[in-house]
């Protein structure tokens, strides 16, 4: 194989895998919480603490909850988008989208409140979806 066709295939790959992640945007948190299946599993004044956590796992927080148990808050963040900073012609504008780069975004919320006894007392859920875009 040509030295110049192995050293520009190589360039190429680079610049693929640097280009990937950013087109395929970012996951936080613990997926199940947008998950209505398992998220109605938690039953009020029956799951307790354990059950929770073999259901999702730990809460990405927990906080006192007025003198009356505790709250556990679980979070989980998609952010997507189209365009990439690392696809700019010599002008600065996105070759692909017309110099337009879209963002989704999913957010999940999930919070679990628990009695003194460690019994589930009240879940409340939330989903938030949005999408923008700007110009490079």
């Amino acid at each position: 194989m040509d030295s110049k066709y192995t050293t520009a295939l190589t360039v190429c790959l680079f610049i693929m895998a640097m280009a990937l992640p950013g087109l395929a945007g970012s996951a936080r948190g613990n997926k199940d919480v947008c998950d209505p299946q398992i998220i109605d599993q938690i039953q009020q004044g029956k799951s307790s603490k354990a059950d929770v956590k073999q259901l999702i796992g730990d809460p990405d927080k927990i906080e006192g909850a007025l003198n009356q148990g505790e709250l556990w808050k679980y979070t989980y963040k998609v952010t997507s988008h189209s365009g990439s900073s690392r696809a700019f012609s010599s002008s600065g504008k996105d070759r692909r989208h017309g110099g337009r780069v879209s963002m989704d975004q999913k957010n999940c919320h999930l919070y679990v409140y628990f009695e003194k006894n460690g019994i589930v007392r009240k879940v409340s859920k939330s989903k938030v979806s949005g999408s923008g875009s700007f110009m490079n």
